[in-house]
């Protein structure tokens, strides 16, 4: 009994290995060919099965900074084609991916206001005397 025991755990240590193992060289090769974000998905998987591992947090650390500078610079490029809307979609994910960085979390939120408030700038707004023609139409108020 205790021989099919011991077997059991060798047989399963072995498989969460091949697991991490393969995530690993998968976030490895997507890392070569430059797709940052699926690298840091497999790393994270790999760290996952193995938090233990340095070479998978180093891996995953390096994968999420320079995945989050990605996003960063294609977040300026929207920006600056007046893309807001797509241009805080990848601010947000550049902080997700780096949240030490305070000033891209800021330029996130800035992105935000900036929306807000070409929104409500375009909203029609009636002028003073539509609002006192409204008002001498509604009548005396009820008390």
């Amino acid at each position: 009994m205790m021989h099919r025991l011991a077997v059991l755990v060798v047989v399963t240590a072995l498989a969460a290995g091949c697991a991490s193992g393969r995530a690993f060289s998968r976030g490895d090769r997507a890392e070569r060919s430059g797709d940052w974000d699926t690298a840091v998905e497999y790393y994270r998987r790999a760290l996952q099965s193995d938090p233990t591992n340095p070479s998978y947090r180093i891996a995953l650390e390096r994968a999420m900074v320079t995945a989050s500078t990605q996003h960063l610079d294609q977040a300026r490029r929207l920006e600056a084609l007046e893309q807001l809307e797509q241009a805080m979609r990848e601010y947000r994910r550049a902080s997700e991916l780096d949240p030490t960085n305070r000033l891209v979390a800021g330029k996130a939120l800035e992105m935000e206001r900036r929306i807000r408030d070409l929104a409500e700038a375009s909203r029609p707004r009636p002028s003073i005397t539509q609002m006192r023609d409204r008002a001498r139409q509604q009548g005396e108020p009820l008390l």
